[in-house]
């Protein structure tokens, strides 16, 4: 794992929204979220609330990777995708599959 500590570039786009971009932390592939309210993130960012109240719009995974940098494969990768990294129960790719 990259021992570089996680960041992410913040892409502005139109209307008071946008995007993050960077390299996952585990897989070093590059990843970008889906747009987002930038107040939201800058709520979120200076710890007003919890990244799903302030970015709602976003998607587990899209705010799992602000919070660790870790892509949905990069989970895949720590998982073996065996488990899914939400519920920690079985991932749905793994049932009926032969061990």
């Amino acid at each position: 794992m990259n021992k570089e500590p996680h960041v992410h570039q913040l892409i502005q786009l139109d209307n008071g929204m946008g995007m993050a971009i960077g390299p996952c932390y585990k897989t070093g592939e590059e990843y970008s979220t889906k747009a987002f309210n930038l107040i939201g993130y800058m709520s979120w960012i200076l710890k007003e609330d919890n990244i799903q109240v302030c970015l709602p719009e976003l998607s587990d995974e899209d705010r799992e990777f602000l919070i660790s940098g870790i892509s949905p494969n990069g989970w895949n990768e720590i998982f073996d995708n065996e488990w899914c990294h939400y519920s920690g129960m079985p991932s749905p790719k793994s049932f009926g599959e032969a061990k």
